[in-house]
Parts: structure tokens; sequence; C-alpha cells
């Protein structure tokens, strides 16, 4: 079973792209909230709350774009594993894009929907820690998550719309019919 839902998770891109995305930022988010635990709780430390949300703005960017870009290679271009049939295995081993040109252009599109992002986990966090009292950990734990749901929803249609979620096999044959198309 996990063999045949690896093989389905590298097959489709709108499940790799959105499971990659949402594992990455809840990698991230909970690391952050570890680290303002360990800062705040064990460490000692009493910044004022805009601080401790500066600090997870920073930290969630620089751990969830490394995260996505190991897991965004795993599911588009490594391939421990060949497909069960003849169909499957054309599929997962259809020609992918440039790593590096597929990566930066999620990674743009994530960048162009990010504000909305950090509006919703930055105002999420300051308004739970100064309006509510929480502890920084656990605002960041809810708002971020927050505002990955929302962003995840715009993007999956943004996605569907601009042909980022194209599967590899579909890609590759449409391209294959216009390279024919052309040279007849």
């Amino acid at each position: 079973m996990p063999d045949r839902l690896f093989r389905l998770y590298q097959r489709k891109r709108i499940i790799n792209i959105n499971a990659n995305i949402v594992a990455s930022g809840l990698v991230s988010t909970f690391i952050v909230v570890g680290l303002l635990w360990f800062i705040k709780d064990v460490i000692g430390t009493n910044w004022p709350t805009w601080a401790y949300t500066a600090f997870s703005a920073v930290a969630d960017l620089v751990l969830d774009v490394g995260a996505f870009a190991g897991l965004h290679w795993v599911a588009n271009h490594w391939r421990p594993l060949a497909g069960r049939t003849d169909e499957e295995h054309a599929k997962l081993h259809a020609p992918a894009p440039d790593v590096f040109a597929d990566t930066t252009r999620l990674q743009f599109e994530r960048a162009a929907i990010s504000p909305l992002y950090y509006i919703i986990a930055i105002a999420g966090t300051e308004a739970l820690q100064q309006h509510w009292g929480w502890h920084p950990a656990w605002a960041v734990a809810l708002a971020y998550p927050a505002g990955l749901a929302v962003t995840r929803t715009i993007h999956t249609f943004w996605g569907l719309k601009s042909g980022t979620y194209i599967d590899h096999h579909k890609r590759f044959h449409d391209d294959s019919d216009r390279t024919k198309r052309g040279s007849d």
C-alpha cells in the first residue's frame, strides 16, 4: 500500500504539489513553534509580541522554502519505484520539466500569494498574543495553518487554471502532439 500511494503521489501533480506545500508549511510551523517555546520558556526571554511574530515569519519562510524544494524534487524528479503496469510506468517516467525551472515557477506562484498567507499568519499571531494573551508558540500553531488553508485553496484553483498542475505524462503528450502538428 505505501508503494501504491507513493506512485500516486508522484504521478498526480495536484496531489504532490499540495501535499508538499502543506507538509513543508506544517513542518516549518512546528519547528517555529518549538523554537518559540524554547526561546520564551527555556531561555526565558521576554520580548515584545512583535519580536516573536517577526522571528516566526522569518524562520517560517526560510524553513518552508527549503523543505518545499526538497519535497518537490522527491515528488517530480526522483523515481525509485517502477510502475506496476505499462501505463503507470509510462506516467511515472514521463519527462518532467527542468527541476530548477519547475521549482522556481511554483515558488514564484507561492510568492505571489504569500502576502495573503503572511497577513493571515502574522495578524493572527499578533491578535492571539495581544488580545487573547496566547503564548507565541500556540498563536503560531493556529495562525499559520489558517493562512496555509486559505492560500492552498486559492493556489489550487490558480494552478488548475494556469496549467501548473498538469501531470507530466499529459504535458509530454500535449507537447508531442504540438510537435507532430507543427511538422506536418
